[in-house]
């Protein structure tokens, strides 16, 4: 039978040090071992998700990551990407014009963050990632392909004031999607895409149906992600509606639950 593991990272597959505990990295590794394909699915930029699957050994087994939040997917096999959805530059353009001066807006490359201003957060995870981090005043100035965006107030909005904000960027990105967080995250992205919908389009790709994949998460840009697998299984650290999403609950990754869940229903069952 067919399987399939779709796992992201943090707060999930990693402790709260940004590392892979032991028993994490050995029960890939046999899970590997299986034929079973173990895909990194995240929301951090390609390069580092890359660098990631690595510690995972994923690429000794001709593997698959799925980055920027599904916008991107990298096949070990030919080290090339299977697909990267990109903003065109008029895109970009009319993102910048409406939002600068007045929201914080996050650009996402492969390899790099565009921001507006230096954020405590976003240039935390840029070091995390070692991934690049440029503070711009011009569009022309993002000098790479941006696979997905964040847009962020600098207060929490009204429920109509943030239903108001998603349906003026949809009117001005109608060729892109536009995903609502909370009252002051929302995420614009290819149409369609998400971590779920890479689930899908990897999973065909594979040939393993979807009701034989698995999937964890724990956070907002997790919730495709879980409702799209045959499977899926939130951490016990999860925000409460991944919970209610999921068809499981392992423990958190503080516990290293995506590790002992695997032993449990998918190793047990192989030897």
């Amino acid at each position: 039978m067919k399987r399939a593991i779709f796992t992201d990272l943090d707060g999930t597959l990693l402790q709260d040090n940004h590392k892979f505990s032991k028993i994490t990295k050995k029960t890939v590794k046999q899970i590997q071992d299986k034929g079973i394909p173990f895909v990194v699915t995240t929301g951090r930029l390609a390069s580092d998700a890359i660098r990631q699957a690595k510690k995972l050994k994923v690429h000794k087994y001709n593997g698959y990551v799925l980055a920027n939040n599904g916008s991107a997917a990298y096949s070990f096999a030919t080290n090339s990407f299977l697909w990267m959805m990109i903003f065109t530059d008029e895109e970009i353009k009319k993102l910048f014009k409406f939002t600068y001066n007045k929201y914080k807006v996050h650009f996402f490359s492969n390899n790099g963050t565009y921001v507006y201003e230096k954020g405590k957060n976003s240039f935390y995870w840029s070091k995390i990632m070692k991934t690049s981090y440029k503070i711009i005043d011009a569009p022309d100035q993002i000098t790479e392909g941006i696979t997905h965006a964040s847009v962020i107030t600098h207060e929490p909005l009204s429920d109509s004031s943030a239903a108001q904000l998603v349906d003026e960027l949809k009117t001005l990105l109608p060729l892109l999607d536009v995903t609502q967080y909370n009252n002051r995250v929302f995420e614009i992205s290819a149409k369609g895409i998400s971590k779920g919908s890479a689930l899908r389009f990897l999973s065909h790709y594979l040939g393993v149906p979807i009701e034989n994949t698995f999937s964890f998460g724990d956070s907002y840009n997790d919730i495709e992600l879980i409702k799209q697998a045959g499977t899926g299984v939130a951490v016990n650290n999860a925000i409460d509606e991944i919970k209610a999403l999921a068809k499981e609950i392992s423990l958190s990754n503080k516990e290293n639950g995506p590790a002992l869940y695997l032993r449990d229903k998918i190793l047990k069952n192989e030897i």
